[in-house]
């Protein structure tokens, strides 16, 4: 089978839908977390009807999505076989916490950093993603597996 045609029987509305439905479980989301995450971009009743196809999902709708749950847009649409690098659990920084918090200026730095280079400017809440992980342990000298035991420790997780 050449790639067109693997191509062209991947593709489907249903296998997009499917793979809109995995996506969003293998983050630990419900829809209305879906909803709550992206400050009412993605509405809850619009991402199961993606899913269950009963609404159809533009270009444009689907390359935002894709950069919302942070996965290249073919995993998006099943044409590649791309798995993220990170465990199943998210990892969500309380940053008010952060900023009360003393002795912790390597974290304070990385979240700053992180917050600017994303123009993520809520200040309540910042998502770690897979990526971010080895700059953290690196910063915090530790090894990777350790790093959410440290930020549970010091109580530093969104809860």
């Amino acid at each position: 089978m050449d790639a067109k045609s693997k191509l062209d029987t991947e593709l489907t509305w249903l296998g997009i839908g499917q793979n809109l439905r995995r996506i969003r479980l293998s983050r630990g989301l419900t829809l209305k977390e879906v909803e709550i995450d992206s400050k009412g971009k993605w509405k809850a009743v619009v991402i199961g009807s993606y899913e269950r196809t009963n609404r159809a999902l533009t270009i444009k709708k689907a390359i935002a999505l894709a950069d919302f749950y942070q996965v290249p847009l073919g995993h998006l649409l099943g044409t590649d076989t791309y798995t993220k690098n990170t465990d199943r659990k998210r990892i969500r920084l309380d940053l008010r916490r952060i900023e009360k918090a003393k002795n912790i200026p390597e974290i304070k730095l990385f979240t700053a950093w992180i917050a600017g280079s994303r123009q993520d400017w809520n200040g309540e809440i910042l998502s770690i993603r897979g990526s971010d992980i080895l700059p953290l342990a690196i910063a915090l000298n530790i090894a990777e597996n350790e790093v959410l035991s440290k930020l549970e420790y010091l109580n530093l997780l969104y809860k």
